[in-house]
């Protein structure tokens, strides 16, 4: 896990805790399929089509793009889903004439799915913050370290 200042939150390390990068790690990464990062989007703004929807697990993908080194690998399940409620028919509608055109819903989509992008971002540092730490026979030395042992 990366910070937004380039700085490592968590992942693998050596017997000194130093951080592995990617190439260091890739047998492990390519045998474990222990590498999966789930996500779910929730919104209550009517997105109105499939399409935009789908534009909106893209653009909250960025968030674990952003947080997680690497991602979206061929051997992981680094995904997106997303739904709505649907509850807010027209949010921007209040912001003017431009907003009510037939269009607005694809400014509604970036403005939610750039949102939804940080939403993920900080979920990920969240969970990181949140772990503890716990014995696993296949980590290195037996544990697998949270973020509060570094």
């Amino acid at each position: 896990m990366v910070k937004e200042d380039g700085t490592i939150l968590a992942g693998n390390r050596d017997e000194n805790k130093k951080f592995k990068v990617f190439e260091d790690t890739t047998e492990f990464v390519t045998n474990s399929k222990m590498n999966t990062t789930i996500t779910i989007v929730g919104t209550n703004v009517d997105l109105k089509t499939r399409e935009n929807y789908e534009r909106l697990a893209h653009m909250a993908t960025h968030g674990q793009v952003r947080a997680i080194n690497p991602v979206h690998t061929s051997v992981d399940g680094d995904t997106v889903f997303v739904f709505s409620t649907e509850e807010i028919k027209s949010p921007l509608n209040s912001f003017g004439k431009y907003f009510e055109t037939p269009d607005w819903p694809l400014f509604t989509v970036d403005v939610v799915g750039n949102t939804a992008a940080k939403a993920v971002q900080e979920s990920i540092y969240d969970a990181c913050y949140k772990a503890e730490t716990i014995q696993f026979e296949g980590a290195y030395k037996g544990i697998v370290p949270s973020t509060k042992d570094i």
